[in-house]
């Protein structure tokens, strides 16, 4: 079987960057701001449409206001303004930590080359990658699917309207101020619903790619735990009922200390710095997307009660699982460990430091690797669980005082 690259993990990440005109993710900012504008022309009319149309719908929210709506209209258009929302803000974490990502990336890759020496590294490799980039590629596969096909609805909308009705009644996926009536003229429907299919697309593209690669990079350190495992596992080499001397061991042991040093972010390796400084802004938008949600959800339950009990559940239960679904399994693979550190033999060393330094790495990899969101919010099951409990409480009350008000 052909084994996998380095670029292959990153192959449709940087596929779907390409869409948004941003350059691969290992590729820094050029020097020079003419240079970087030139580099990055695609990236940048990709945000100022994305940034118009959160503009133009907050305008449309605010002029709904300004005469009758219904409930269902306003929770209609105020998740298109987070979701829009959260897309810009996404783009601004990537220009603002290109080179950061890029160096992140370099890491890895360097990281690849020196970790992955033997048959059964490669192994490990596989085992994490393949299944992480099958996952990743299927997940925003679906998701651009589902987007362009939100985009399109309309049309099957009118379709079916004419069909029945003879009229042709002008229909768009969603809400966005313009300077002219879309509606008014077939001129200008049939040259703005095109570009909401642009944006549609670079919407839902922004969100994959982001994310995608996060989850990416999550695994490659995933990995990089998992073989640190098999190391850690096989620091005491026994071969035909007799060890290896004393040096071979001790050399090994202090090998896979590094670099778990390196792994959970000891101070003053350049990971520490890159991983800090990226992932807080990704934890922050990840969190107002949640907690965006919830809110709106809470004024669903309010106003429409038990009808959409069971959907708020559904859908809460599936945020949370998205949002940690690569942070779980990198905090099972920091705790591995403990497990491959204490079945290394090291009884079979006489050794004191040794014996030392194993119950250290023991002692430290109790405190599993936990992302943080700004270094306050922890990023774990038991945070969703105590935020999904207490929102489910206030429900419960809303919906005891008000009934079906």
């Amino acid at each position: 079987m052909v084994r996998l690259s380095f670029e292959e993990t990153l192959r449709n990440t940087n596929l779907m960057l390409l869409m948004m005109g941003i350059p691969p993710c290992e590729e820094p900012y050029p020097p020079g701001v003419l240079p970087s504008l030139k580099r990055n022309a695609g990236f940048i009319a990709s945000f100022l449409l994305l940034a118009y149309t959160t503009i133009g719908e907050l305008i449309y929210l605010k002029q709904m206001f300004e005469r009758d709506v219904t409930f269902l209209e306003v929770t209609f258009q105020a998740p298109c303004i987070g979701y829009c929302t959260i897309g810009v803000l996404k783009m601004v974490i990537l220009a603002r930590g290109r080179n950061t990502i890029a160096e992140l990336v370099g890491l890895f890759r360097a990281k690849w080359t020196s970790a992955i020496v033997t048959g059964a590294h490669w192994a490990v490799c596989e085992d994490t990658m393949r299944p992480a980039i099958r996952v990743t590629s299927v997940t925003a596969l679906a998701n651009v699917v589902m987007g362009i096909a939100f985009t399109i609805l309309p049309i099957a909308e009118m379709i079916y309207t004419h069909h029945y009705t003879g009229r042709w009644n002008r229909q768009l996926a969603f809400n966005i101020w313009w300077p002219f009536d879309v509606l008014g003229g077939v001129k200008y429907y049939w040259f703005v619903y095109p570009l909401y299919v642009v944006i549609g697309f670079t919407g839902i593209i922004i969100h994959m790619a982001f994310d995608c690669l996060f989850c990416i990079l999550a695994a490659h350190l995933c990995m990089q735990f998992r073989i640190l495992a098999h190391n850690f596992g096989h620091v005491v080499e026994v071969a035909n009922g007799a060890r290896e001397g004393d040096s071979g061991s001790t050399s090994r042991l202090r090998d896979a200390i590094r670099i778990h040093q390196e792994l959970i972010g000891y101070e003053g390796t350049p990971l520490d710095a890159g991983v800090n400084q990226w992932r807080n802004g990704y934890m922050l938008v990840k969190f107002v997307l949640f907690m965006l949600c919830f809110l709106i959800e809470l004024l669903m339950l309010c106003a429409y009660g038990e009808d959409i009990v069971e959907s708020v559940r559904h859908q809460a239960v599936m945020s949370e699982s998205r949002v940690i679904e690569a942070f779980a399994f990198k905090t099972h693979q920091s705790l591995g460990v403990i497990d491959a550190a204490y079945g290394c033999e090291w009884y079979r060393e006489g050794s004191v430091a040794f014996h030392r330094s194993v119950l250290q790495i023991i002692h430290r990899s109790q405190q599993s690797v936990i992302l943080t969101a700004w270094k306050i919010w922890p990023i774990q099951m038991s945070t969703f669980s105590q935020i999904l409990q207490a929102s489910w409480s206030y429900f419960t009350l809303l919906k005891t005082v008000y009934g079906n008000k």
